[in-house]
C-alpha cells in the first residue's frame, strides 16, 4: 500500500503523498461517513497546496472544467448582489466548493494504476455499504440514528437510507457507482475483474433500488435502455439478458419495488405527485416575478413560505436542480447552470471516442452514463445541493477528466 500512497519513493513524505492519502481517504469514507469524505478532501487539497509553496509555481493543468465552472460561479455572484438577502446567499455560496474536485484530480494525478485503486476502493466500501442497505430493507433498523426506517405499505418493506440521512441520498450514490461499476465489468476481459465489478453493480443497484426512489429508480431503468442501445458489446445479448433476468427476479423478491409509483410511502401521507405539483407551481411563480438573477440563493423557504398556496411542508428548493436554479439565479443562472453541463457532456463524449479499448474508456463511458443518470434524476429531486452526492459526481467526472489526458494503453489490474 505505501507504494501507491506514498509514490516512487515510499521512505518520503511529499505532498504528492499527502494529496493521495486524501484520495484514499475520501474513497473509504465517501460512502458512508460526509465528514471523513471531507476530511479526506481537505487532506488533498493542503497536499496540493504544499506542493504549489514548494514548487513556488502553480502548474495548472487546462480541461473543459474551467469555463462552465467561472460562468455558473459568476451568474452566483450576479445572484447575490441582486439577492434580498445577501448574507444568506454569500453564505451559501460555500456550498460551491466541492467545485475543485476535478481540478483536484486533473492537476494532481498522474498515475493510472492509482486512479484504478482508488476506484476498486470506492467499490469495496461502497459494496459493504450496500449489504447493510439490504438488510436494512427487510429489517427497517438504522443502527446510527436509532430508529424505524419508514415503511412501505402494503408490502411491508422498509425504505433503506444505508448510512445516509434520507433514502434519496443514499439512492442517487448507489446508482452511480452502480453505473460506473457495470460498465467496468461490461469492459473488463478478466474474469476475476469482470466477476468483481459486476458482483459491485448488483449490490450498488440492489441497494438503490431498496429505497424506493423513484427518481432514481427511473433514471437507473433508463440508463441500462441507453447502455444497450449506444453500445457495440459482443456480449450485449448475455448482459441484456442477465440484467432483464435481475429486474425480473427483483420484482419476484419486491413487487413493491416497481409498483411505488402508485403507492404511499406512509398510510396517511399525501400523494408524492400531489406534492410534486405543488413544489414546481409555486417555484415556477416565484421565478415568472423574479426571472433574470432569481431570489438569491439561501432565500428558498422564506420565499416559498410567502407564495404556497395550500398548506403543505416548507422545503428547501425547488425539488428539480434546474428549476431550483432558476428560482435563485435566474434564466441567467439557469442559462450557466445547463451550459456548465452541455459543456461536461460534449467533452466526455469526444473524450470516450477518441479513447481506445480499455480501462479508461471503460470508465469514461460510465461517467457519461453517470452525468446522464443525474440529468434525469435531478428532474425529481434537487441532488445538486446535496454535499454526498455532489462529492461523488464531481469525482467520478474528474477521474473521467483525468484518465483522458493519460496515452491510449491498458495497464495491469491491480493484485
Amino acid at each position: 500500500m505505501s507504494n501507491w500512497l506514498l509514490g516512487k519513493n515510499p521512505k518520503s513524505v511529499s505532498p504528492q503523498s499527502l494529496v493521495n492519502l486524501g484520495l484514499i481517504i475520501f474513497a473509504i469514507f465517501s460512502p458512508f461517513s460526509i465528514a471523513g469524505a471531507q476530511t479526506g478532501l481537505w487532506f488533498a487539497l493542503l497536499g496540493w497546496a504544499w506542493k504549489i509553496i514548494d514548487r513556488k509555481i502553480l502548474s495548472w493543468v487546462s480541461s473543459f472544467f474551467e469555463l462552465p465552472v467561472i460562468l455558473y460561479l459568476g451568474a452566483f455572484l450576479l445572484s447575490i448582489i441582486f439577492s434580498r438577502d445577501r448574507m444568506a446567499s454569500l453564505n451559501s455560496l460555500r456550498d460551491e466548493w466541492l467545485l475543485v474536485i476535478p481540478f483536484l484530480l486533473i492537476n494532481n494525478v498522474k498515475d493510472e494504476k492509482f486512479i484504478r485503486n482508488l476506484v476498486n476502493l470506492v467499490f469495496i466500501t461502497s459494496a459493504f455499504v450496500a449489504i447493510y442497505a439490504i438488510w436494512q430493507h427487510y429489517t427497517g433498523i438504522d443502527l446510527i440514528r436509532h430508529k424505524v426506517l419508514d415503511l412501505v405499505l402494503p408490502y411491508r418493506k422498509f425504505r433503506s437510507v444505508a448510512f445516509f440521512n434520507l433514502p434519496l441520498t443514499y439512492a442517487f450514490y448507489a446508482m452511480l457507482i452502480g453505473i460506473v461499476s457495470f460498465c467496468l465489468g461490461a469492459y473488463e476481459k478478466r474474469p476475476r475483474w469482470k466477476i468483481f465489478y459486476f458482483a459491485i453493480a448488483i449490490l450498488c443497484v440492489t441497494g438503490n433500488l431498496f429505497t424506493y426512489t423513484r427518481s432514481t429508480l427511473l433514471a437507473q431503468v433508463i440508463i441500462f435502455i441507453f447502455y444497450f442501445s449506444l453500445t457495440k458489446n459482443p456480449n450485449k445479448k448475455n448482459e441484456l439478458l442477465a440484467v432483464a433476468g435481475y429486474f425480473i427476479l427483483i420484482y419476484l423478491i419486491d413487487p413493491g419495488i416497481l409498483g411505488r409509483s402508485i403507492m404511499t410511502v406512509k398510510a396517511g401521507s399525501l400523494e408524492q405527485a400531489d406534492i410534486r405539483s405543488v413544489i414546481w407551481s409555486t417555484s415556477f411563480d416565484i421565478f415568472t416575478d423574479y426571472p433574470i438573477f432569481g431570489i438569491g440563493f439561501g432565500n428558498f423557504q422564506e420565499f416559498y413560505r410567502m407564495y404556497l398556496k395550500v398548506p403543505s411542508v416548507i422545503f428547501e428548493h425547488a425539488h428539480n436542480d434546474f428549476l431550483n436554479v432558476a428560482v435563485n439565479a435566474g434564466i441567467i443562472g439557469l442559462s450557466a447552470f445547463i451550459f456548465f453541463w452541455v459543456v461536461i457532456l460534449k467533452n466526455l463524449l469526444k473524450k470516450y471516442k477518441d479513447k481506445k479499448e480499455g480501462y479508461a474508456k471503460a470508465f469514461i463511458f460510465g461517467g457519461i452514463l453517470t452525468l446522464l443518470a443525474y440529468l434525469l434524476a435531478s428532474q425529481f429531486q434537487c441532488y445538486y445541493t446535496d454535499a454526498e452526492d455532489n462529492m461523488i459526481l464531481f469525482f467520478i467526472l474528474g477521474l473521467c477528466a483525468t484518465l483522458a489526458r493519460f496515452p491510449n494503453r491498458d495497464i495491469p489490474s491491480s493484485s
